[in-house]
């Protein structure tokens, strides 16, 4: 599948070079539903991609151009994916960068019909674990063969596989974040060592902190996981979603995921499907 539009720095036509620092994994992305033209958390995801560029050492770059370029892009569509990539500017092959602008490529894509529109559909614990690396860890670079191993080991009916790092700890899902509900509480895991802090993870902490639900953020085992009394997954595609099937275990709709999901809705965070 091609994307419906591209633009590589800016241009229509252009190809990503060959040398691109693509081939290191060297950059940073963002996933952003579309619907009627708008995108969606734009603020949100540009933060996330401004600071990872931070801490990255990527040639920062103008804001300002990047969403001149992305709603450019988006115009017209009633609903889609716009992906925004950064990659490091090379000016050579090798390991060590040299100083260069940063490339981006933007893409548009159609909205994803995965996961499946059953909401009964399963949830799977993945074998592949995630590495532990504090350097990376909250980034959503461009380094995603963990979560391409992962999604390997399952298929339909399956629409998402949860991982554990290196030592056993819980952090995320393949292609989303985690939240659990114990008594009323709702809990995410650290994500100090891997994972992905993801732009809908951080606005859900927001809105369930606005409506007056306690969050906490802490290490989770599996055994906590098949405990709880709620679990659901999120992302910014599909916004959040309870998991009511997990191994053995299964769940109703619970009173705290279903009123994170109005908010959202109410917010205009995720798309109204």
């Amino acid at each position: 599948m091609n994307p419906l539009r591209a633009l590589v720095n800016g241009r229509a036509e252009a190809l990503v070079p060959a040398a691109s620092r693509l081939q290191y994994g060297d950059g940073l992305f963002e996933t952003i539903p579309i619907q009627d033209g708008r995108l969606l958390l734009w603020p949100a995801h540009v933060r996330r991609l401004t600071a990872g560029a931070r801490r990255l050492g990527l040639d920062p770059v103008d804001p300002a151009l990047l969403a001149a370029e992305a709603e450019g892009l988006a115009a017209g569509f009633g609903l889609a994916i716009l992906k925004v990539v950064l990659v490091r500017g090379a000016l050579g092959r090798g390991y060590r960068p040299e100083p260069a602008p940063t490339d981006r490529i933007l893409t548009v894509w159609p909205w994803s019909r995965r996961p499946p529109a059953d909401d009964k559909a399963p949830v799977f614990w993945c074998r592949t674990r995630l590495a532990r690396q504090p350097l990376l860890a909250g980034l959503k670079h461009l380094n995603r063969l963990e979560q391409v191993l992962a999604q390997r080991e399952f298929t339909d009916p399956y629409w998402e596989g949860l991982m554990q790092d290196t030592q056993g700890w819980v952090v995320e899902g393949t292609m989303t974040n985690l939240f659990l509900v114990e008594h009323g509480v709702l809990v995410t895991p650290t994500l100090d060592q891997a994972g992905v802090a993801g732009v809908m993870r951080d606005r859900i902490i927001e809105r369930a902190r606005e409506s007056g639900i306690e969050v906490r953020v802490d290490g989770l085992t599996n055994a906590r996981v098949m405990q709880a009394d709620e679990v659901f997954l999120c992302n910014s595609v599909i916004g959040a979603r309870a998991v009511l099937k997990l191994a053995e275990r299964s769940w109703r709709p619970g009173p705290v995921t279903s009123r994170i999901q109005d908010a959202l809705r109410t917010g205009g965070d995720a798309p109204a499907l």
